[in-house]
This record gives C-alpha cells, structure tokens and sequence, in this order.
C-alpha cells in the first residue's frame, strides 16, 4: 500500500525495488573495478559507501582490502549486507542512517555514492547537505565519486512506459513522468505476478542535476572538480552517455 506522508525512498527500497530493478542491475564487478582504478584506492584505504543497499559494492572492495563502511537508511538492506559480508568472509562496518547525516569527521580517503543515490529528496537545500556531510566526513585531499543518470540522456531516451517480464513470470510495468521545469523524473511500476495479482509501486521521485549544477554544488561543500566520465569502460562524457560519473577532491580551506 502507497503511503503519501512517507517519503518515497522508504518504500520503495525493500521488496518493491529489488522487483522493478533488481534484474536490470549492471556490472558489479565491472564496475568496482573501475572505482578502484578511478580512485587509485589501496588496501588499507578507507572507504565509505553512501546509500550502500545490500553492499554489492562494498563487499568486493573489502574482498580487495580496501576498509569499507556502508551507510543506507534501510535496516533490511543493512541485514542483507551483513550477512553478504560473513559469506564472502569480510569485515563491513555497517551505519543505518539517512544520508544527509553521516556520523564521520574526517575519517574517509574515499566516498563512493553508486547507481543514482543522489537527488532523492525534495528540496536541493537537502541535496546540498548530503554534498556538505560528504565533504564533513573525507580526510583533506580525500575524493568523491558519484555515479548519476545522465540528464541530457534521459530527455533523449524517454519513453513514457515499458512493459518488461521477470525470470519468475512477474510482469513489470513501469510509468515514467519527467517534469522539465522541476529537472524531476518520477517512476511509478505496477506489479502483476504469474496469477495476475497486482501490486502498486510508489516508485521513485529523482531531480536529475545537470553536470554544471553539480560541479556548483560540489564547490559550495569545499569539495573540487576533478573528473567527469561517461560509463564504466572511462569513455568521456557526453550528452549521448547514459552515465555521468563525478569525481571530486577536498581540498584544504
């Protein structure tokens, strides 16, 4: 059941998101790889990863050495990353707390923010504020990475519905509404199971930011530029790439 008074992102990551976008989920041993290479990450660094959900990421970086903590708003992603971590025999220390609170000063070499955890809430003053505990929780010269939807690629590509089947015979159907004056992409997905019961989905609710607003963003939470790629194989960045990964530095103030 949808609740209006709750804010969309508690509803949706549990069950619901694991459904609609679970199948569809990229290359986590690609992409970790990347993070690595992108970073210059050693073992012995230590790293947070922000809005981890069930650590598909933090898990192979610990399985590099890397000194990983996971921070997600979720308790039930958070049981899922813990007991990912004692199968794959690593240590994860694990946070359930919203992102715009981050529990750290000057702790981090590294915060990685993956698969689009950024622009959940609705005022930019709280995307802000993630920026600045970001900034708060990185060691001086530590560096951010956040992977992001390209904007300019999903005005291009939208389509404003797809019908898709899981391996388990659930159909997806998933309603897409992006709002050019606001720079807000709302997903809602309807849930109908091989017996034909449905399944209302709240979705999603993201402001997609333009490249030129999040390196404003980053510089007003003391943290610079440094580099923008364009997906996981480091192809630049364009209009026509899906992804707009960001990489930024703290510097000293």
């Amino acid at each position: 059941m949808i609740d209006s008074e709750t804010p969309w992102y508690t509803q949706f990551y549990g069950r619901d998101y694991l459904d609609a976008l679970g199948p569809g989920l990229t290359d986590t041993d690609q992409e970790t790889q990347f993070v690595i290479t992108a970073l210059a990450l050693k073992p012995g660094d230590q790293v947070l990863d922000l809005a981890c959900g069930q650590a598909r990421h933090a898990v192979l970086l610990a399985r590099r050495g890397i000194d990983m903590t996971g921070q997600d708003q979720s308790a039930e992603y958070l049981d899922d990353a813990r007991a990912a971590a004692i199968r794959e025999g690593v240590e994860l220390a694990l946070v359930n707390s919203d992102m715009r609170t981050i529990p750290f000063e000057r702790r981090f070499d590294a915060v990685i923010s993956m698969f689009t955890s950024f622009g959940y809430f609705d005022s930019q003053r709280d995307d802000q504020q993630v920026l600045a505990e970001i900034s708060k929780a990185l060691k001086t010269n530590g560096h951010v990475l956040i992977d992001l939807i390209n904007r300019e690629w999903v005005i291009a590509n939208n389509q404003p519905s797809e019908r898709r089947e899981n391996a388990d015979g659930t159909v997806v159907l998933e309603e897409r509404e992006l709002n050019l004056h606001t720079s807000r992409n709302q997903v809602t997905f309807t849930f109908v199971d091989k017996h034909g019961k449905k399944r209302e989905s709240i979705g999603h609710r993201i402001r997609l930011y333009t490249l030129t607003e999040i390196i404003q963003m980053l510089g007003e939470a003391g943290l610079s530029f440094k580099q923008v790629y364009g997906g996981f194989d480091s192809e630049p960045y364009t209009p026509s790439t899906r992804r707009m990964i960001v990489i930024a530095r703290k510097g000293r103030r």
